[in-house]
């Protein structure tokens, strides 16, 4: 059987035929195939299909519906799997695999300049297609979000194969082929730059530039912005009479950020203030503005003015808009410079591990990133000038938002940053709000209840919004009624002041179903800053279909913020109140939801990693997680990265609760374990030194307590590597001197010899090669002793690396020969066999074989940068630029010098 999904969904036998299968039928094969062989729960399977609306039989009429599958399946029945909690189709014949793989294999063959093989492949990845992804099926948000991300890779595999044969000459068909899907896609500039070429090689210039004129105006009309700088500079050469020349694949553009969160559709009054910002982005002279609070007042609407200014503005910045929440004022901890830093450069695509790693050369760096742009910052929530000072970009293109409760008054004096004091909104403004929301026919038909509500609010925006909310999701409740109930919450013994917004919230969170509010109370468990759908799922226990439900609840009441798909955030005062409640939940309900919440981001690392490093064995099985618990998963290393780079700063806040509060230090040492060849590979040695050392106390305290030792020591060697990668060499040997005693004391072979590899490595960073070898050998022999074949393979080659480094060439390259077969046996594509290469090829480069060196080299440069491991990378480039030279190719060695120091310096 073949399934189809790139067109209607359909079920292919061999001879051609197709089966006939009912709707929901088919939407259930949809569904399994949309998963791409991961399990779907029977839960999201009932909830998808019967559109959220399952009847009380849903379970069982789903069995039924499996079963006739399976029948229609016939020989390949068995590929719809049972799981535990749902099914999965695995190993099934489906045509969205074929063409993911042919358009992988044409952007190779793309890359290797095989343009022919290129084209040849693009062709028939979409000859796949029949019509939309995933047609005649019910509607499913699940199969709609599968369906976009094919339809987005077609599109790319269009793009592709015009670039391809744009590159054979065959201007002619690219013309045929583009027509159609750019007037299907008119805001698609890539489609359009390559069909303005395409007409243009083909000699009809007037026909080019026509082509640019719709799509100028198509860009104005629809988003008022002008044609990327691609775009125009090919408009200007065939308006100057350039010869065409022929035209390359296209590479990856910069990265152009568009991160401003979404704000609210109606906009009250500060009418002054957004005049006050207009007129200073005309100044030009690249000054921050800085808008406060009136005597610190919390909900005043700061962040909501920004944000509204910013898109309103985004025209203005066609080089990006950034938004970070700096947490200058949350319950935890505030985002400290260096992060900031890193977070803002994560924005242009400077990924963590190419980062400096301290603050001026993060600071500068983003300073290169942004001279000659005009790019937006809005730095909300900042908490004093010192964690804002850093971030100014000083480009006189670039405006810098920043918000804070504070005046921040060393910005304004020292870096010249514009102050803007906000109040409270007058009564005709907070009216405006009012009537934004609900309408002014129904606040016109109640004008005194309207009046008691912007008194019993306050006028601050945050409680009028909160009242909004809920009036807005109950129509035909009277606004007097609202009043009523909003007046009685006063008596509540919240008192004036910021107790009055608490008043507001009790009131709104008094309306939600019990299961909501039950969910915010827990949320308030949560140490934020961010929240996932599965992390809620985890906190309460429940399904991801019952928890985005109450998720879109809480949203809709304004008690909570969805700044991504499937991420939400608290207002500082929310968050405060929701951990207040907290409070009030029984000790045992409090303590089950926070160890779920902690299993949950545990096992996702441990997940994570698996995906990331999948040779490595040192994430066994350990004790099962707790029930109720739900967990992310990631296809591929790249996922992986990614879901460490939203997740690190939650991962960090969750360790310091668990220290805290003295639970769960076993899971604690799990999750720093799991994490820590991730952050190593990646160069985030400041924050794996931070997490372990902030995680050491409560393992600590948990041995004094009677606890495994052996925990203790994976937080001392966690931290012993980050030390020793940072040039800390005292810090270093004191947390690897007592993780190796604690190992040697509880007879931990494996634990000994990742402890004696670290050992290695500071001892080889110190010049004392011969120590390091010693060490080598020892880490070798322990986890040959322990059954571990990989490490023991991998820290021989380090054995001959550190024996070659002592001028042992001929004992080195035998260790790293037999190692580099052994791993090849035992663990074919493992991620770090490009250092044992890059180490031969070292060797032989000393021994004066410098064409054999620079094959080596060669090969383990493109196996170290798919492994992204950076520092094994910048060490193989070096010594690959030397070969080269050596070789006469000193344009090729030029280019291996840059791309290695480049590395160096962002590894700092």
């Amino acid at each position: 059987m073949r399934v189809r999904v790139l067109g209607a969904v359909e079920l292919i036998c061999d001879d051609g035929t197709v089966q006939r299968l009912s709707r929901t039928r088919r939407t259930l094969l949809a569904l399994l195939a949309a998963a791409r062989g991961a399990p779907v729960s029977s839960d999201l399977l009932v909830d998808e299909l019967w559109r959220g609306s399952p009847p009380a039989t849903g379970v069982n009429l789903l069995h039924q519906r499996v079963r006739d599958l399976r029948r229609a399946l016939g020989e390949d029945r068995h590929r719809l799997e049972s799981r535990a909690n749902g099914y999965a189709l695995v190993g099934a014949d489906i045509d969205q695999a074929r063409f993911e793989d042919l358009v992988e294999q044409g952007r190779a063959s793309a890359e290797a300049g095989d343009h022919e093989r290129a084209s040849m492949l693009f062709d028939a990845a979409l000859g796949l297609w029949t019509g939309g992804a995933y047609g005649a099926v019910g509607e499913s948000r699940m199969i709609a979000t599968e369906a976009a991300r094919l339809e987005e890779l077609r599109l790319v595999a269009v793009e592709s194969r015009a670039a391809a044969d744009l590159a054979l000459g065959r201007q002619a068909a690219v013309v045929g082929d583009l027509g159609p899907v750019v007037q299907a896609n008119p805001l698609r500039e890539g489609l359009w730059l390559l069909l303005m070429t395409a007409l243009w090689h083909s000699g009809r210039t007037a026909e080019a530039l026509d082509a640019y004129q719709r799509l100028f105006r198509v860009l104005r009309d629809e988003l008022g912005v002008e044609p990327s700088k691609d775009v125009r500079d090919l408009h200007l050469r065939i308006l100057d009479g350039d010869d065409p020349e022929p035209a390359p694949a296209r590479t990856h553009e910069e990265i152009v950020p568009r991160q401003l969160p979404p704000v609210v559709a109606t906009f009250a009054g500060r009418e002054d203030q957004l005049t006050k910002l207009d007129q200073l982005v005309t100044e030009d002279d690249g000054r921050a503005v800085v808008i406060s609070a009136i005597a610190g007042t919390a909900g005043i609407g700061k962040t909501t003015l920004a944000l509204y200014w910013a898109h309103r503005s985004a025209p203005r910045f066609p080089d990006g808009q950034v938004f970070v929440n700096l947490r200058g004022f949350d319950p935890r901890d505030a985002l400290d410079p260096l992060d900031a830093l890193g977070v803002v450069l994560e924005a242009f695509g400077v990924e963590r591990s190419r980062q400096p790693q301290d603050i001026d050369g993060r600071a500068g760096l983003l300073r290169s990133k942004l001279a000659g742009k005009r790019v937006l910052l809005v730095l909300d929530n900042a908490r004093d000038s010192e964690q804002v000072r850093s971030l100014l970009p000083g480009s006189p293109g670039c405006v810098t938002l920043v918000t804070s409760r504070n005046r921040l008054s060393g910005l304004v004096a020292e870096a010249g940053a514009r102050p803007m004091e906000l109040g409270l909104l007058d009564d005709a403004e907070a009216y405006e709000l009012l009537a934004g929301r609900l309408g002014k026919e129904r606040l016109l038909a109640e004008p005194e209840a309207v009046d008691r509500i912007i008194e019993l609010c306050a006028s601050l925006p945050l409680a009028l919004s909160v009242v909004a909310a809920r009036a807005a999701t109950r129509p035909a409740y009277a606004l007097a009624d609202l009043a009523e109930e909003l007046g009685e919450s006063r008596l509540d013994g919240f008192g004036g002041g910021r107790g009055d917004i608490r008043a507001t919230f009790s009131w709104s969170v008094r309306h939600l179903s019990e299961e909501a509010a039950r969910l915010f109370r827990l949320i308030g468990l949560h140490p934020g800053p961010t929240l996932t759908v599965l992390a809620a799922a985890s906190l309460a226990g429940i399904s991801r279909v019952r928890v985005r439900r109450l998720l879109d609840e809480l949203t809709e009441a304004n008690l909570l913020t969805e700044v991504a798909p499937g991420r939400f955030v608290l207002h500082d005062l929310l968050r405060e109140y929701a951990a207040d409640l907290a409070t009030g939940e029984p000790d045992p309900v409090r303590e089950e939801a926070e160890l779920r919440m902690i299993d949950h981001y545990v096992f996702s690392a441990r997940a994570v990693h698996s995906a990331y490093d999948p040779h490595q064995s040192h994430l066994g099985t350990t004790e099962p997680m707790r029930d109720g618990v739900t967990i992310e998963v990631v296809g591929d290393s790249g996922e992986a990265l990614a879901w460490i780079a939203t997740q690190l700063p939650v991962i960090s806040r969750v360790i310091d609760v668990a220290v805290g509060r003295g639970i769960a230090p076993d899971r604690i040492v799990l999750l720093v374990g799991a994490l820590e060849r991730l952050l190593d590979l990646q160069g985030r040695w400041i924050e794996l030194a931070a997490l372990a050392e902030a995680a050491l106390p409560g393992v600590r305290r948990s041995v004094s307590q009677g606890g495994d030792p052996a925990g203790l020591g994976v937080m001392h060697r966690a931290a012993g590597a980050a030390c020793g990668r940072l040039g800390r060499v005292e810090d270093a040997l004191d947390h690897l001197g007592r993780a190796l005693d604690l190992a040697m004391e509880s007879a931990d072979l494996v634990a000994e010899g990742k402890t004696l590899h670290r050992l290695a490595t500071v001892a080889t960073a110190s010049g004392d090669h011969a120590g390091a070898a010693a060490y080598a050998a020892r880490a070798a022999d322990v986890f040959a002793r322990g059954g571990d074949p990989i490490r023991a393979a991998w820290t021989t080659g380090r054995l001959g690396l550190y024996e070659a480094l002592d001028g042992a060439y001929e004992s080195g390259l035998r260790h790293c020969e037999a190692a580099l077969a052994e791993l090849r046996r035992v663990a074919p594509g493992y991620r770090s066999e490009g250092n044992v290469v890059a180490t031969i090829g070292w060797i032989h480069q000393q021994l004066g074989a410098v064409d054999e060196a620079a094959g080596h080299f060669d090969e383990a440069v493109t196996k170290l940068r798919a492994a992204g491991d950076l520092p094994g990378l910048a060490d193989a480039l070096g010594h690959l630029a030397e070969t080269r030279a050596a070789l006469g190719k000193h344009e090729d060695a030029r280019c291996a010098r840059v791309e290695r120091d480049s590395i160096l310096a962002q590894l700092g």
